[in-house]
């Protein structure tokens, strides 16, 4: 005798419903999946170009930090010189100018505990076109020059002679900058020898101060290679759609211009890609810097971090 056996099943409404209800959790679900990684990588890109404005933002000041202070300039594009005192923060239209300026000798002067160069001259000692500088041991802080310069630049000797920062200065020459002849704040220098310097300078036609800096480099920050990476092309037209133009910002160094040197010829390398905005300007001896960098998403988008910082001494 056969018996009739029921098996129990899910009806097509039943089954209807559960396709329709894992159908909207999937959407739901890949909406928040989507909105997670996108989140995620806005963020990594936000931490990216926070995290190389940063570093590039700390190597300028890090660099000006060293400074001789009369030196800072200021140049144009177009090599136009600026009078930094004269800058505005904010008011002037800087952006992506040039900031130039001589850094003195720091390392050799705080590599050991006998300095590189002692930073003092015996006046009653010296006699054209020598200087005397007691306690120094120059032969150690040419060793040392000539492994950070790769050769045997041409020193240079930095008296301070007054302020020279006001801001009716004209030219890099009347800023201690460039090179005017032994009349200058700048003299050409060479290694006599451990605690003697040599000068450029004729007896009685330059005066000279019991303090002084040495310096080997002049330094440069210069916005380069401006490209439309982050615009709209189309049909080979450039589409600002209000999106900064983008530039490399380059460190120019290890140039003299008191030797004829200049930045334009210098060793050069990249501080940051994509950067948006530098800016800076200079009151009472603290440098203002302002630079802005911007990175793009996988998604196509734009992130923009802009750091500021600013140098006392």
């Amino acid at each position: 005798m056969m018996q009739n056996i029921q098996k129990k099943a899910f009806t097509l409404l039943e089954v209807t419903l559960v396709i329709v209800i894992l159908g909207i959790v999937a959407s739901v679900a890949s909406t928040i999946i989507s909105q997670l990684y996108e989140n995620y990588m806005l963020q990594r890109a936000m931490h990216n170009v926070s995290l190389k404005t940063e570093l590039a933002i700390n190597q300028i000041i890090n660099r000006l930090t060293y400074r001789i202070e009369n030196s800072v300039i200021a140049r144009k594009s177009d090599g136009t010189f600026i009078p930094l005192q004269a800058i505005e923060y904010g008011v002037t239209n800087t952006d992506n100018a040039i900031l130039e300026w001589i850094g003195y000798d720091n390392e050799s002067f705080e590599a050991r505990n006998t300095p590189g160069w002692s930073g003092y001259c015996d006046v009653t000692a010296t006699a054209a076109p020598n200087i005397s500088t007691p306690g120094s041991n120059l032969n150690f802080a040419s060793t040392v020059i000539g492994n950070l310069s790769n050769g045997n630049p041409t020193l240079a000797l930095l008296f301070s002679l007054g302020d020279r920062r006001d801001g009716n200065i004209t030219s890099p020459d009347s800023h201690c900058f460039g090179y005017n002849g032994d009349t200058s704040c700048i003299h050409q220098s060479g290694i006599v020898n451990n605690t003697t310097l040599s000068t450029n300078r004729e007896s009685g036609t330059a005066s000279i101060s019991d303090q002084y800096k040495l310096a080997w480099s002049a330094y440069a920050i210069v916005p380069v290679n401006a490209n439309a990476l982050y615009n709209d092309v189309r049909d080979g037209a450039i589409a600002a759609e209000g999106i900064p133009q983008s530039f490399d910002l380059e460190l120019r160094y290890n140039y003299q211009p008191w030797a004829g040197s200049q930045y334009t010829n210098a060793p050069r390398s990249t501080l940051i890609r994509n950067a948006t905005s530098f800016k800076f300007s200079e009151q009472g001896g603290t440098i203002r810097v302002k630079l802005c960098a911007t990175e793009k998403t996988a998604f196509g988008t734009n992130v923009s971090v802009c750091k500021e910082k600013v140098v006392i001494r």
